[in-house]
């Protein structure tokens, strides 16, 4: 793996374990017991397309997580995202959807986006022009009558691994149950240049109705990390929250 960092975590690297503790400002958004049972749960599943830590710990306010690391590892900000790699990631969030998980709470996107905009002093962008819109959307985000399924909700391209055999998912911190087009809507929001969105889109196959719902669910997903990037910022003063926050806010225009 060619290079280990993380925005939310203190993360260090002992051998072959990848050792993740948490900082206190990012727990106050994460369910760390949430997370906890989803990692009980997926260590007695047997599958190929993820890696979870095998050791968790919660305590004095911190999660510290261990997991193999795999030096010849490589992510997907190391390659080029071609229609195949497309296919293969489809492939793994359909696996996932699939996962059954019991007593894993499910994403409530107002309580959630609404922790960071209370929570943030100034947000980086001027979001006003689609307050609006972003409000209608999650009043009406379960209206479709769709079943919650299992969902990573964060798949940035740092969050797939490649080696062996094949692309795998890791870092299920935000794991629990979602609409079951917001996986797909967070791989294209997180993790594809917006000139590459239609071409993963045209693969999913989706209705007239579906395609409405996952765009709004891709422009829920921007104005939420911005919001969350302000949020970041405020606490580590990094230049890369910035940078994050730009980026949500040019898919935005």
């Amino acid at each position: 793996m060619k290079a280990v960092h993380g925005l939310s975590n203190k993360i260090s690297v002992n051998e072959n374990n990848l050792i993740k503790e948490s900082y206190p400002y990012v727990n106050k958004y994460l369910d760390r017991i949430n997370e906890i049972k989803v990692y009980e749960q997926l260590s007695n599943m047997k599958n190929d397309f993820i890696i979870i830590p095998y050791k968790w710990e919660f305590k004095n306010n911190k999660m510290i997580s261990v997991t193999n690391f795999y030096q010849s590892a490589i992510t997907l900000h190391d390659t080029d995202i071609c229609v195949n790699k497309m296919k293969s990631i489809i492939k793994i969030i359909s696996k996932i959807h699939n996962l059954e998980l019991l007593d894993v709470k499910t994403f409530n996107p107002k309580e959630f986006s609404e922790f960071f905009i209370k929570n943030t002093k100034k947000c980086l962008f001027d979001l006003y022009f689609i307050k609006n819109k972003v409000d209608l959307i999650i009043t009406n985000y379960w209206s479709d009558n769709s079943k919650p399924v299992f969902s990573h909700n964060d798949l940035v391209k740092g969050n797939f691994i490649n080696f062996k055999k094949g692309w795998k998912v890791i870092d299920f911190e935000y794991g629990m149950y979602n609409h079951y087009l917001f996986d797909y809507a967070s791989f294209v929001s997180e993790s594809l240049n917006k000139k590459r969105w239609n071409v993963f889109l045209n693969l999913l196959n989706l209705s007239s109705s579906e395609l409405n719902k996952i765009n709004d669910l891709i422009l829920f997903q921007n104005y939420l990390w911005i919001y969350w990037a302000s949020y970041m910022f405020e606490q580590t003063n990094e230049q890369v929250f910035i940078d994050i926050a730009k980026e949500k806010f040019e898919n935005l225009k």
